[in-house]
C-alpha cells in the first residue's frame, strides 16, 4: 500500500464515485479504478459494492478506512515535523533592546537560550522606544524589551514583565548627599539636575517635574542627554545630578553612586513584546524562556541595587 492509492480509496469512499473523485484527484477514471483494484488484489478483499449511481464501502472497506485515514494524517504530521525542525535550523530571532535596562542579562538570558538551541541565531538591535515600537510594528524585529508602552495595540502583541525598576539619584561620589543611605527629594531642590531626556522616557519625565512640584520646588534642570552612558559621564565628571532607573548602576562607574529617595516611588517595568500570532517555535520558546528567567532577572536587579554603595 502507498499513499497514492489509500488517498484514491478515502477519496472514492467520501465521494461514493469513480468519477467524481478522479476529477477531484486530478486525474482519469480508469486510474482509479487501478488504484482501487490494485488495493484489492493486495488485500485480497473487494472494498466496494459497485451499483450504477454510486460504490458503497465492503465491511473490510469499512474497517480500512479509518486505518488509511490515520496512515495519511501521520505522513501530514511527520512532513510538518520535519520542515519545521529543518526551518529552526536555519531561522533567527530579531531582537530589538534598551541598552542600559537590558545590559545586566541579556547576554546571560541569550547564552542560557543558545546553549539549548546552538543552531539559532539571534540579531540585536539597540534602539529607543520609538524605534523599537516602529520596528515591531512593520515585522522588522521579532521580540523588542521595552518599558511599558500604550502604543500597541492589545489584539495583536502580546506582553510579560520582565522586571520592575524604580527611579534612584545617581550621585557624583565625593557629593554631600553620597554619604547617606537614602535622601529626601527635597535635598535636591539646590542641585542641578540631568534628566533623560523626555521624548525617549515616555512620560516619566513629567512624574518626576511634577512629585518635585509637590514637595515644593521647580527642579533646576540643567541638562537632556539622549542616553544613559552620555548620562552617566556628565554626572561622573561632577556637572550634577540625575533622578534615572536602577538598572543604572550596571554601567555606571565607580566615580558614581546611587541613593534611593524618600518621596518617589515610581515603577520602571521593563516588558517583553512580542505578536501575538507569531507563528515561529523557536520565538515563542524564546519568550517562555525570558519568563522562566524573570524572577533570577529581577533577584540581579535588586542585588546589584543593595549593594551599589
Amino acid at each position: 500500500m502507498d499513499l497514492k492509492t489509500l488517498t484514491t480509496f478515502v477519496t472514492v469512499a467520501r465521494l461514493k464515485n469513480f468519477t467524481a473523485a478522479a476529477r477531484e484527484l486530478h486525474t482519469v477514471q480508469p486510474t482509479v479504478s487501478r488504484h482501487i483494484s490494485d488495493l484489492e488484489n493486495e488485500l485480497q478483499t473487494k472494498l466496494f459494492d459497485r451499483t450504477t449511481h454510486q460504490v458503497d464501502l465492503t465491511p473490510s472497506g469499512e474497517r480500512l478506512l479509518p486505518e488509511a485515514l490515520h496512515i495519511i494524517e501521520n505522513d501530514q504530521r511527520v512532513k510538518s515535523v520535519i520542515k519545521q525542525i529543518d526551518s529552526d535550523e536555519h531561522q533567527e530571532i530579531k531582537v530589538g533592546y534598551l541598552a542600559t535596562a537590558c545590559t545586566f542579562f541579556l547576554p546571560e538570558l541569550i547564552n542560557r537560550f543558545r546553549s539549548k538551541q546552538p543552531n539559532v541565531q539571534l540579531r540585536l538591535y539597540e534602539m529607543t522606544p520609538a524605534e523599537q515600537i516602529e520596528a515591531i510594528v512593520d515585522n522588522k524585529v521579532d521580540i523588542i524589551f521595552s518599558r511599558e508602552s500604550h502604543h500597541l495595540n492589545e489584539s495583536y502583541f502580546s506582553s510579560y514583565l520582565v522586571y520592575e525598576d524604580s527611579l534612584t539619584a545617581l550621585l557624583p561620589r565625593n557629593h554631600s548627599l553620597a554619604s547617606k543611605k537614602r535622601i529626601d527629594i527635597d535635598d535636591l531642590h539646590n542641585e542641578s539636575l540631568h534628566l533623560f531626556h523626555r521624548n525617549e522616557w515616555l512620560g516619566v519625565y513629567e512624574r518626576i517635574i511634577r512629585v518635585c512640584r509637590e514637595n515644593g520646588f521647580a527642579p533646576n534642570v540643567v541638562g537632556n542627554p539622549m542616553n544613559m552612558r552620555h548620562l552617566v559621564t556628565t554626572i561622573s565628571s561632577g556637572l550634577g545630578i540625575s533622578i534615572a532607573p536602577g538598572c543604572i548602576k550596571f554601567i555606571a562607574d565607580g566615580s558614581c553612586v546611587c541613593r534611593p529617595i524618600n518621596q518617589i516611588d515610581i515603577q520602571l517595568p521593563l516588558t517583553v513584546y512580542f505578536r501575538k500570532h507569531n507563528k515561529s517555535r523557536i520565538v515563542d520558546e524564546f519568550v517562555s524562556h525570558t519568563i522562566a528567567q524573570s524572577v533570577d532577572i529581577q533577584a540581579m536587579l535588586q542585588g546589584e541595587i543593595a549593594t551599589s554603595d
